[in-house]
């Protein structure tokens, strides 16, 4: 067994395997351990070469695609004892001819793109909510310090990119294993051993306040005001709401820029019907084979790799479940995915989000017994966070393997209607490049099908501020009315 030490970074483990593919040492015979050591890395923000590239001969040495490279990358900052274990065996597998290693249904491939994502997902909640507060200037630099908990090792991807957002403002971002400082001009993260990682969030604690949140620090009201008006723009950009945990109610007002979303749901022309372009064409490659023809009923699916972690797949259920081609119902309703609820019971929207969902149709005079109801992807998605298991998107991969099964219930229901909840519910039936923030609240014609967007009633649940929740389930129960209307269902007396 040989026993490789390493820093905890990409870059040493970079060299550390060429050196192990070039011996033609396998993955069983090595044991990867973590050095305990410090590191610091300066430079600015605009130039600094990220961390394990490489350049020249050196770099084209693995002979490894470049988004290969890049997943491997992401992957080394998933906090795990067997991360450079997995990196290793897929790098192996690979340049010894092994192209199933990235399918979602080999054990490897799967582990590696849950992690990829999981790094990715935090990474941009890190970049997006990590709330800076400024200090008293009579302290000194840094005007404003930040203070986050990551799951995984970020802070010089999130350092990078914070500089470039805040100029000239000298900043401090602190985490339990680092911290990044800015002084205007250059850029020097430095990152700490788990032994001394402690020690950090005590020279931390001596600037932050005692009684602040994760990912926050002290601040002044105008302060407040800046990183409120920091957040609008994100809203404004495109991006939903997001969860209030990474947020502290400011001492005058909402949290969030309730107003901004008020006007995205806000009431659009009545009786339009707007048309969204083609879905581009699907392309695939050495990274993404075609997706594995079915083989059997729902319950067998395999064409992506959720299956492994649900229970069950969740079919869809409602008026005209079990008919004939054709003889369905008027109404369609396209969720996500199945919640933990649904994933134990097997039957669509009988969770929280389907309770609200009920009130919600009952004020739109439409009952679920006329309605069909089913999800884009059958498969509950989860990542376990703590001790608890936690909603995770749909990847687009994911949407398209269960492509096959909604187009089989849209032929079998044939809907006059169909009413999608959420953005992926939207994506599925139109492709990725349409944004629901575009057309929440319109009519749109699709492939002879009438497509009416709206918000999912798990959004309303994460909803903290009672007025925009109050916007969010008016603008739905308008969407189902204007349904009933379109489709000609009769409202109940």
């Amino acid at each position: 067994m040989n026993r490789i030490s390493i820093e905890p970074t990409f870059a040493a483990w970079r060299r550390a395997s060429r050196s192990l593919l070039r011996h033609g040492v396998e993955p069983a015979h090595i044991a990867w351990v973590e050095v305990e050591v410090e590191v610091e890395v300066e430079g600015s923000a605009q130039t600094q070469r990220p961390a394990g590239h490489a350049s020249g001969s050196a770099a084209a040495s693995a002979a490894i695609p470049r988004e290969l490279f890049a997943w491997l990358k992401a992957a080394a900052c998933f906090r795990a004892p067997d991360r450079w274990a997995l990196l290793y065996r897929i790098l192996w597998r690979w340049t010894h001819g092994e192209r199933e290693v990235l399918d979602l249904n080999d054990s490897d491939g799967a582990l590696l793109d849950q992690r990829v994502r999981s790094v990715q997902h935090e990474a941009e909640n890190l970049v997006s909510l990590t709330l800076f507060r400024r200090r008293d200037p009579s302290m000194g630099a840094p005007e404003f310090v930040g203070w986050y908990e990551p799951h995984h090792d970020l802070l010089a991807h999130a350092a990078a990119r914070f500089a470039t957002r805040m100029g000239y403002s000298t900043w401090m971002l602190a985490t339990p294993h680092g911290a990044a400082f800015w002084n205007g001009m250059l850029l020097r993260t430095s990152s700490t051993s788990r032994n001394a990682s402690n020690e950090c969030a005590a020279r931390a604690s001596q600037v932050l306040a005692g009684n602040v949140m994760a990912g926050e620090a002290v601040t002044s009201e105008p302060t407040e005001a800046l990183w409120l008006a920091y957040y609008a723009s994100i809203v404004s950009g495109g991006k939903p709401p997001v969860p209030l945990r990474y947020w502290r109610t400011p001492p005058e007002g909402p949290p969030l820029p309730a107003h901004l979303a008020r006007e995205r749901i806000g009431p659009r022309e009545e009786g339009a019907t707007v048309t969204v372009p083609d879905r581009p064409p699907v392309e695939y490659s050495a990274m993404t084979p075609p997706l594995r023809e079915p083989s059997g009923p729902l319950d067998t699916c395999r064409r992506c790799a959720l299956w492994r972690n649900a229970k069950q797949a969740v079919p869809g259920a409602g008026a005209g479940a079990g008919a004939g081609a054709g003889a369905g119902a008027a109404i369609m309703l396209v969720g996500e995915q199945p919640g933990e609820y649904e994933n134990q019971h097997g039957q669509p929207f009988t969770g929280p989000a389907g309770q609200l969902l009920d009130s919600v149709l009952a004020r739109a005079g439409l009952e679920r017994a006329a309605l069909y109801l089913t999800y884009a992807v059958k498969h509950y998605k989860w990542e376990t966070v703590g001790h608890e298991r936690i909603h995770r998107t749909p990847a687009r991969r994911e949407v398209e393997a269960c492509q096959y099964w909604l187009e089989k219930e849209l032929a079998q229901i044939a809907p006059r209607v169909v009413v999608t909840l959420g953005a992926t519910a939207l994506k599925a039936l139109t492709g990725p490049h349409v944004n629901l923030s575009e057309y929440v609240g319109q009519t749109i014609a699709h492939n002879g099908r009438l497509i009416l967007p709206t918000w999912h009633p798990a959004y309303v649940l994460r909803t903290a501020d009672a007025c925009l929740r109050d916007d969010i389930v008016a603008s739905m129960a308008t969407a189902f009315r204007r349904a009933a209307e379109l489709s000609g269902v009769r409202k109940p007396c």
